[in-house]
C-alpha cells in the first residue's frame, strides 16, 4: 500500500515536516561531507575563512586545519586569504564556505587557493547568489555564470552545483521579509521561515529549469563551486572571452 500523502493539503504538509531535515544548506553540506568520508587519512583538508565554526571536522578523518583573518580561539592559524602560510601544491581538499562575497578582491583570493591546491586536488567553495546584505563587509554576489568565469581559468576543471533554486530562493526571501516584518511588529512569526522555502523547494522539484546554472530568469540560493587542482603551469589565469557563446541558451521559464 503506498505511503505517498494524497492531495495537495498533505503535500504541502509533508514538505514543511522534511524541508527542515533537507534544506539547500544541509543538501550542500551532506554533498561536501561525502567527498570528506572518501579521502585518505592522510590527506590534508584546509577550511579557509572558516569564522567561528570548524564545520566537517568531526566527521572528517583526515588531517584538517582551519584558518580566518580573524584571530579566533577555534582556528589553528589566522592569515590573510589572499596570503596564506601554506605551500605550493600542498592541500589535498580546500573548503571555502560564505567567504569570497566578504572581500574587496575575490580573485587575488581564488587565485591563493589555486596555488596551493594540489594538482588533482579539489576545492569546495560556496558562495550566496540571491541572499540579502548580512554584514558590514558584504561586497558581492554571484550567478553560476559569474562563479564559474571567475574560477575557471585556475582550475583544471569545475562545475558549479545550485542548492537552493528559483522557488526555494524566492520562498527564502519571503519568509526572510515576512518574519523581519512580524519582528518589526512584535509579532511571533517562526513558522514563516520553514514554510515558504518548503514549497519553494516541492516546486524546484518539479520543474527542472528552476535549477539551471545557464536557464534564464532564474535564481539560487547557493552555489558550489567544484574545482580540481592544476599543474602550475596551467595554474596562471588562461584568457577568458570577454563576451559569451553565441550559441542559443537552455530552454527557459516564459516571461510573465
Amino acid at each position: 500500500m503506498s505511503t505517498e500523502p494524497r492531495g495537495l493539503a498533505a503535500r504541502v504538509v509533508s514538505a514543511f515536516r522534511e524541508y527542515g531535515k533537507h534544506d539547500a544548506i544541509v543538501r550542500r553540506d551532506d554533498y561536501i561531507q561525502a567527498h570528506l568520508a572518501g579521502l585518505r587519512a592522510d590527506a590534508l583538508v584546509v577550511n579557509v575563512g572558516c569564522a567561528l565554526v570548524r564545520r566537517f571536522e568531526a566527521d572528517c578523518h583526515s588531517r584538517y586545519l582551519a584558518t580566518d583573518l580573524r584571530v579566533l580561539d577555534n582556528v589553528d592559524f589566522s592569515s590573510d586569504a589572499t596570503m596564506l602560510p601554506l605551500a605550493d601544491d600542498s592541500v589535498d581538499t580546500l573548503i571555502t564556505l560564505e567567504m569570497l562575497e566578504h572581500v574587496p578582491d575575490p580573485a587575488a583570493v581564488v587565485s591563493e587557493l589555486a596555488r596551493v591546491l594540489k594538482p588533482g586536488g579539489t576545492i569546495l567553495l560556496s558562495v550566496p547568489s540571491a541572499v540579502p546584505r548580512h554584514d558590514h563587509h558584504d561586497y558581492w554576489r554571484f550567478t553560476a555564470q559569474g562563479l564559474k568565469h571567475l574560477c575557471d581559468p585556475l582550475f583544471a576543471e569545475g562545475e558549479v552545483m545550485v542548492f537552493g533554486g528559483t522557488f526555494e530562493t524566492l520562498g527564502y526571501l519571503a519568509a526572510y521579509y515576512i518574519s523581519l516584518l512580524l519582528h518589526v511588529l512584535k509579532v511571533p512569526g517562526k513558522t514563516f521561515r520553514q514554510f515558504f522555502p518548503s514549497i519553494g523547494a516541492a516546486i524546484d522539484r518539479r520543474a527542472g529549469w528552476t535549477t539551471s546554472t545557464s536557464a534564464l530568469h532564474t535564481l539560487a540560493f547557493d552555489l558550489l563551486y567544484v574545482g580540481t587542482g592544476a599543474e602550475g603551469s596551467i595554474r596562471r589565469p588562461k584568457p577568458v572571452p570577454s563576451v559569451g557563446p553565441v550559441d542559443q541558451p537552455e530552454p527557459w521559464a516564459p516571461a510573465p
